[in-house]
């Protein structure tokens, strides 16, 4: 069934994380961060009664994230997974679920702690924790459970805005009125790098795609690209996919 469907924010999240790199990636890893939610004024009198309420859930807009996809190697793990199994950002709807401490209301402002939201990110709406049908502690999670990763806070992975897919295998690239091909590639190149020299850690399968950036920059006459295609001159959008082939690495137009 396809049908459009709208969505209007009713408010804004405040929280102190400007940039997804360093964001705890859930609230519990997030226990002291704190910010508010600031309801549009209109809303106002809908938090009556919200005070008796220790936790809330927020349902918030991903407004940052890169496209979605449909495997993703999650924040705490080193393999793909598919995307519906994971809270990974990028999602076809990028809509956020976080459960956060209620401290206070102000009028039409909610200060809350256990924030792992970026600071602007628009509110969809608010709903109360509910313990007794919320809570199912003993339920099986999956790869989660078996994982030994210990990682709390975010990296870049699913925020690189030309980035379609990145893999050990491939690097798929979005092209478009920003930048051409080769500007592209250097600029994913230079952001892969930054993450591998970060103390906290990587892009999952960075360092591989470094290795593939790398020999297309080194092999690829770009020149003759641009001249012979408009759309990898950056005039148009297009999709490149680098990859390693049989005889090393190779590259096409999708």
């Amino acid at each position: 069934m396809k049908r459009e469907l709208l969505l209007r924010p009713i408010g804004v999240i405040r929280s102190p994380f400007s940039k997804p790199r360093g964001t705890p990636i859930q609230p519990t890893f997030a226990q002291h961060a704190r910010g508010e939610v600031i309801l549009d004024e209109h809303y106002s009198g809908a938090l009556d009664d919200i005070e008796g309420f220790e936790h809330v859930w927020l349902l918030y807009w991903f407004d940052r994230c890169g496209p979605w996809r449909h495997k993703v190697v999650p924040y705490r793990d080193t393999v793909e997974r598919g995307l519906f199994a994971t809270r990974a950002p990028s999602r076809p709807n990028p809509i956020g679920l976080s459960v956060v401490r209620l401290v206070e209301r102000r009028k039409n402002h909610l200060v809350v702690e256990g924030l792992d939201i970026l600071d602007g990110t628009p509110l969809l709406d608010i709903k109360p924790y509910l313990p007794q049908v919320d809570a199912y502690p003993d339920s099986r999670a999956g790869w989660f459970g078996a994982t030994s990763s210990a990682r709390e806070l975010a990296d870049e992975r699913f925020h690189l805005p030309e980035l379609v897919r990145l893999s050990p295998r491939e690097v798929v690239m979005r092209l478009g009125l920003r930048g051409c091909l080769e500007t592209t590639a250097r600029y994913l190149h230079r952001k892969l790098t930054e993450e591998l020299l970060d103390a906290d850690g990587t892009v999952a399968g960075a360092a591989a795609a470094l290795e593939l950036l790398s020999a297309f920059l080194e092999q690829t006459d770009f020149r003759a690209a641009r001249a012979a295609d408009e759309e990898l001159a950056g005039r148009k959008q297009a999709l490149v996919r680098i990859f390693r082939g049989a005889g090393g690495m190779s590259w096409e137009k999708l």
